[in-house]
This record gives structure tokens, sequence and C-alpha cells, in this order.
């Protein structure tokens, strides 16, 4: 349970409340759109526990796509997820971070005009570069700074929910609350009510983390869908909580147009002082999560390395810490190049769009592992759900063409354009002749990785 809840419990819910509140319209609608998105990671997570239990083994996704697609759909999800959605993810959280920090000193700066956007860039990238340095540095240092800031992170959703209760018991306050949460003005356009479901569907991402290392998980049987099941509602209320502290204490308006609300809620609630310690808690938490997914995409890259995706110099790591430094490398590229991206919404629906496109694949293996390969699960969900989910994959996948609401259009056009350039990749099953193992750049590599260890670095 509390793998799963503390992969949940990220960032997302001081980024994205504002974008469900614009799409959807109202504040009572807002917080349906929450739960909604809570009982899809429930019942999306219960077919993941199936899976873990028909094809048992870590891996996740890896392993179920290879086992029941072949090899090429596989190849494609490790080139995506790599490529795309964790750099996509990373760049969030500088942008938040950046947000936070330059509204918490400067309250009525403008964070969308020059030279904001032009500083946001920058810092991107050279707080991606001392992640990525930190990584290489130690790995263990790394993890319990992860492990130290996760209390922190703790300790602002804590903050948020106790100025909740401190406001709401206030005589003005008391008779105004229930106003804040109407239906009045909600949107009755499906394809917006379909994309303000985007920014809990990001939130909630993370739901799917126990299934990596679902091999090492001590009786599975009873485990898996006991612990996901938990951990998904644990989570849901947590954000429900947060997002109707939000609205108390926040004017409707206010809320809509402001992309720093734990901030505001702070500083309304307890001044100058709640406004500090949760943008200090806020900025820890991104930081933790940029260094998590520098660890783990570094990890993606070397294995794809190893499969002959990427050349072979991606997958040199140092012998005395096994840090891939080439694959560290890569990410920063990456994530410098996504951080000339300042659109949240852009950045946001390149990552739900390539994840989503995999767990549709996923849920639909559900039914063929049980009655094309007749794989009998010791646990079983009913059919309805995997269908449900394939269908609401696809409804997701789909809906940015169907609005004009925002940049999501332009996220659809450049993830259709890069699967199509991915896959073809997809198709090689080793290296080409330009990244064999007697190239040039593979040489370099190697004495390159040699000459960091003799010099001491990263030791």
């Amino acid at each position: 349970i509390s793998i799963v809840l503390s992969m949940m419990t990220g960032v997302g819910i001081f980024i994205f409340p504002n974008v469900v509140l614009q799409h959807i319209g109202s504040s009572g609608a807002s917080l349906l759109i929450w739960a909604i998105a809570g009982v899809v990671t429930v019942l999306a997570g219960l077919c993941y526990s199936e899976l873990a239990l028909s094809l048992p083994g870590s891996g996740g996704e890896l392993v179920y796509l290879k086992r029941v697609y072949g090899k090429v759909p596989a190849n494609l999800y490790l080139l995506t997820t790599s490529f795309i959605k964790y750099p996509s993810i990373a760049v969030i959280m500088c942008n938040a971070s950046f947000t936070y920090l330059v509204k918490c000193i400067k309250s009525d700066a403008d964070v969308e005009k020059a030279p904001f956007t032009y500083g946001a860039n920058v810092s991107g990238i050279v707080v991606t570069g001392l992640c990525c340095l930190m990584v290489c540095y130690s790995t263990k240092l790394c993890t319990r700074v992860i492990n130290a800031i996760n209390t922190l992170k703790l300790v602002g959703i804590g903050l948020i929910l106790f100025s909740a209760v401190f406001v709401a018991c206030k005589s003005p306050y008391k008779h105004a609350i229930a106003e804040k949460f109407s239906m009045a003005n909600t949107t009755t356009n499906v394809p917006t009510i379909l994309i303000s479901l985007f920014g809990c569907i990001a939130t909630y991402d993370g739901w799917n983390s126990l299934n990596v290392v679902a091999g090492e998980v001590h009786n599975p049987v009873k485990t898996m869908p006991i612990a996901i099941t938990v951990a998904c509602i644990l989570a849901m209320v947590l954000y429900l909580l947060c997002n109707v502290a939000y609205l108390t204490i926040l004017p409707l308006d206010v809320m809509k147009t402001s992309s720093v609300v734990a901030k505001d809620v702070g500083r309304i609630a307890l001044g100058r002082y709640g406004e500090v310690i949760i943008t200090v808690c806020v900025v820890a938490s991104c930081v933790a999560t940029m260094i998590a997914i520098t660890i783990c995409n570094s990890r993606l890259i070397q294995r794809a390395a190893s499969d002959g995706l990427v050349p072979k110099a991606f997958k040199f790591s140092l012998n005395r810490t096994s840090t891939p430094v080439f694959a560290i490398l890569l990410h920063f590229v990456l994530c410098s190049i996504f951080a000339m991206i300042t659109s949240l919404e852009v950045l946001m629906t390149l990552g739900i769009l390539v994840s989503w496109f995999f767990y549709g694949l996923c849920f639909l293996s559900v039914p063929l592992l049980r009655y094309k390969e007749n794989i009998r699960s010791k646990f079983r969900v009913p059919f309805i759900i995997p269908a449900l989910l394939v269908i609401f994959s696809v409804v997701l996948f789909i809906s940015p063409v169907t609005t004009s609401v925002g940049n999501y259009r332009i996220s659809f056009i450049m993830t259709a354009a890069l699967l199509l350039v991915f896959t073809p990749l997809s198709y090689i099953s080793t290296s080409p002749n330009f990244v064999d193992g007697d190239n040039c750049l593979v040489r370099i590599s190697g004495r390159l990785t040699a000459q960091i260890e003799r010099c001491g670095m990263f030791s």
C-alpha cells in the first residue's frame, strides 16, 4: 500500500486543480470529475492485479505487452516512455517549482510572459542538470533525499487540510461554504468534460507502480488487489479533501486563474509563513520527483540500448556505482529539449496520451489472456471492467481531436507523430551496423567511462 500511495501522492494536487476547474466550470462538478477519475483508477488497478497474477514477475507493461502483442509494441512502449513521458513530467516539475518560487517572491508576477518564460526554460535545464549530476554522484544519496522530501510533501498536504478547517471555523465563512460547492455554470460540452479529466488522470498516475515489482511481492494473490485498491481509494479521498480545502478557502474565480493554488491557500489562511512553508514543500516535492524520474528513465534508456533500440553506447555504466552516465546524459538532453515547451497543457497531455495508449492495450490483454491463451488467474475481474476501460482509453486518447480548448490538439498531433516515428525503430531487434560493438561511438564511450573512473568522479 505504501509503495502505490507514495507514487500516487505526487505534486499533481498542487499543480492541476485549477486546470480541471477551468474546463469543467463549477466547483461541484470539479469534485465529481476528481471522484470519477479516482473510480477509473481503482478499476484500472484491479485489472492490473489480474495481469500481475496471470503473468507473474516484475516488469509491468513491458512484460504484458511483449507476451500478448509481441516485441514491437513492447519496444514502442519502452521508447515512448523514456523519450516522451518521463522528460515531459520532469519539465512539468521544473516549471511548477519555478512558478511557485517566483509567485512566492513576487505574487503579481505574470509567469506566462517574458522574461519569466525564458527563466522557466533556463531553470528547467539547470535544475535537470543538477539532478542528473546528483544521480551520477550517488544513487543511495538520492534515495535518502527522496525519502526525506516525501515527508515534506505530506506536511504540505496536511497544512492545506489544516488551513481549510481553520478558515471554515471562522464565522464569516460558515454560511458561504455550501454555496461554493454548487453545480452552477457546469459545461455541457462533452469534449470539454473529457479534457477536464486530464488534470485528474495526471495526478492519479502511479497506480500501476506495484506491477513493476510484482515478482517481489509476498503472497501476491491477496496482496496485489488489496494493496492497489486500498491505495487508490486513499489517494482519491486525499485528493477530494485537498480540493474541498482549496474551494473552501479560495474564491472560485481566483482558483480558476491561479497556477499556485496551494501557495494561495497558505497565504490566505496562515499568512506569509504559511505561504513560504507550502512553497518550500511543493518545490522540494518537485525536485524529489525529478530525481526519481532521472533514476528510472536512465535505466529505461539503458534497457533500450541493451535491446538495440538506441546506440549501445548508452548502456555503459560505471563499474563502481553501476551508474549509466551516458543514459543520464541523454535524459538531460531530452529534458532540455522539452524545456522549450512552456505550455503546461501540452506537456501534461503528451504524458497522458502516451501512458493511456499503452494502458488501453494492457486492459485489452486481460480478456485476450483469458480466452485466447487460456490463462486462468487466481484473481479475476468481471469482463465488463476491462471492456469499459478499453473504451475509456480510446475516448481519452482521441478526445483532444474533438476539442478546440487550449493546446490539446497540438499535443495529440505531436504524440501521433512521435508514435509514427518510433514505430519503425521498434522493429529493430539488434543494433544496426553504425552502432555495433566495434563502432567508434561505442569505443569512445567506453574510454570516457574508464577515464571518469580513473579520475575518481562519481565514485
